[in-house]
């Protein structure tokens, strides 16, 4: 719960004219052709009939459409900051030719989940919902686009029974069903495709990945959710994911809730995923210390005498140790700061030691959890936060340490490196706001600042900002993302920023994850007699490359 320890801390060019419009009906002059459609692109779907938008229902103040068997419907265009919203958005996702045929996943930006039809029926008027994707190609969720003669409108029809999207008796009132029908030659069963620019969508594997509901599975919520690939033996290839207060599995009831008695379970955990690739949080257990810390099994940090926090976060791997930053206080105050000293092994058992480099431990105005990168000319960069503007602003500020020598550190004072940090205008490389993130990749230093997340207010945006090297300068932010979580209709509590770069999913997307923290400002978190675990996860989304130049 890093909280930045609170107060005190592509657009591709898909076509030539695809990225100078928000939206742009397919026509005569522009028509997207079977044959031309990218296998990757994003695009609005236009009934014919009723000129109105297909989107996932239900209220997105009580999170509806993001939920596995959401239903489908037709709206008139809805703008989020003036844009289509993306629950009205959707990547057309080539995935395999049959008998010549090419067939598409269609997944919405908004939830991340595709098309489907509900228990692969046939039945006639069944209203299409969304679902997770399977693990295989599911014929329920494939798609055909067969092009009409006109050449500006398309059939949407399904792999497995053959039959087509409609809006139901082609009405235009908004929220008609979408629904299946036998083909035929209906304007209700044609839909204009126009083709959006790049955007940001939710990546609903990565938001899967956290929903641990097995009693056994150890850690199953937590906030903070930083990542760390190694390289080292047997865990070359494997991700460690770092979390901060952490419920244990047997807190959980039997509907996968948590009992509003409890609290939880350990300060801190840390996870080894098998692989890059291996989402299946089954998979992936805890890694323990020997007696585990503070005599709680699954805790890894040390909360110290008189504190009542411990809060990990970034890191690095060198050799077979991992060095990891820990936040130290009580409340939510900083007393202190350490880097974690974790000696990696075949099994899921490591030895660890709490060190103090001198500089960044023994002070507290800037917080040294923001960013590690290691970019290979030798050193690693630690970027801090400096609180100013009571939590809504931060001055992000760079360390640096040999990667031959972890415990002297170095600091930037704005024109070279000092013994000791330097806080105040002069010695940052870059303004943040609420909570931040950097990291690096493709040679570019990465970062992540959000609004603040815990005051309720309506400004809710992630946006990024990159630079060539540790000290900047770093390009204008650039607005990616809006956090669209509420918590009962009011808006949830969110922080935690994080960059996962290494998480490459062959399309040039970025991962950032963020967190909610299981209440709203008016809103305990115990509501209807539990606490729901979904807002005390980790919540992952996908940026284009381009859309920040990396």
């Amino acid at each position: 719960m890093r909280k930045q320890l609170m107060f005190t801390s592509l657009c591709l060019l898909l076509f030539t004219s695809a990225c100078q419009r928000v939206m742009k009906e397919v026509d005569q002059s522009a028509s997207l052709q079977v044959a031309s459609i990218p296998d990757y692109v994003v695009v609005t779907l236009k009934n014919v009939a009723s000129s109105k938008l297909m989107e996932v229902a239900g209220d997105p103040l009580y999170n509806k459409k993001f939920g596995d068997q959401a239903k489908l419907q037709q709206w008139e265009t809805s703008l989020s900051d003036g844009k289509v919203s993306r629950w009205q958005k959707w990547h057309l996702i080539y995935r395999t030719t049959v008998d010549n045929v090419k067939y598409y996943h269609i997944r919405n930006l908004h939830s991340g989940k595709l098309i489907d039809v509900p228990g692969a029926s046939d039945s006639i008027g069944m209203q299409i919902q969304q679902y997770a994707a399977f693990p295989f190609l599911g014929d329920q969720q494939l798609w055909r686009l067969e092009e009409q003669s006109s050449g500006t409108s398309f059939k949407l029809v399904n792999k497995g029974n053959g039959l087509a999207l409609a809006v139901a008796n082609g009405t235009t009132a908004n929220g008609a069903a979408v629904i299946q029908e036998n083909a035929a030659n209906e304007s209700r069963q044609l839909w204009n495709i126009a083709v959006e620019e790049d955007d940001t969508y939710r990546d609903d594997e990565v938001v899967r990945f956290f929903n641990r509901n097995e009693s056994e599975q150890g850690s199953v919520a937590f906030d903070q959710g930083n990542s760390i690939l190694l390289s080292w033996g047997s865990n070359n290839g494997k991700v460690l994911w770092v979390t901060q207060d952490a419920w244990d599995g047997t807190s959980l009831t039997a509907d996968d809730k948590f009992p509003c008695n409890y609290f939880f379970s350990y300060g801190n955990s840390m996870l080894l995923q098998p692989s890059l690739t291996d989402w299946n949080n089954l998979h992936t257990p805890n890694v323990t210390i020997p007696g585990g810390a503070n005599g709680r099994p699954r805790q890894v940090c040390t909360i110290q005498t008189d504190n009542t926090f411990a809060w990990p976060g970034v890191g690095v791997e060198i050799g077979d140790k991992i060095y990891v930053h820990c936040g130290e206080g009580s409340g939510l105050n900083a007393t202190n700061q350490s880097l974690y000293v974790f000696t990696q092994s075949a099994s899921t058992t490591w030895q660890t030691q709490r060190t103090l480099p001198s500089g960044m431990s023994g002070q507290t105005a800037i917080l040294y959890a923001t960013g590690m990168a290691k970019p290979g000319d030798g050193y690693v960069y630690a970027f801090g936060s400096e609180t100013v503007g009571f939590g809504y602003e931060s001055y992000i500020h760079v360390a640096r340490f040999l990667e031959s020598n972890p415990q002297q550190w170095e600091f930037f004072n704005g024109t070279t490196w000092t013994a000791t940090p330097n806080t105040g205008a002069g010695s940052k490389v870059a303004d943040g706001l609420g909570s931040s993130a950097v990291s690096y990749l493709n040679g570019k230093y990465i970062l992540m600042t959000m609004d603040q997340g815990f005051n309720c207010d309506a400004n809710r945006h992630i946006y990024l900002a990159t630079a060539d090297s540790p000290t900047g300068p770093f390009t204008e932010r650039k607005a990616v993302y809006t956090i669209n979580e509420y918590f009962y209709g009011q808006y949830a509590r969110y922080y935690t920023p994080a960059i996962h770069p290494h998480f490459d999913n062959g399309r040039n997307e970025l991962l950032l994850t963020y967190c909610l923290n299981y209440s709203a400002c008016g809103l305990d978190g115990c509501q209807e007699g539990v606490i729901d675990p979904y807002y005390y996860r980790v919540k992952g989304i996908r940026v284009p490359y381009a859309m920040i130049g990396l």
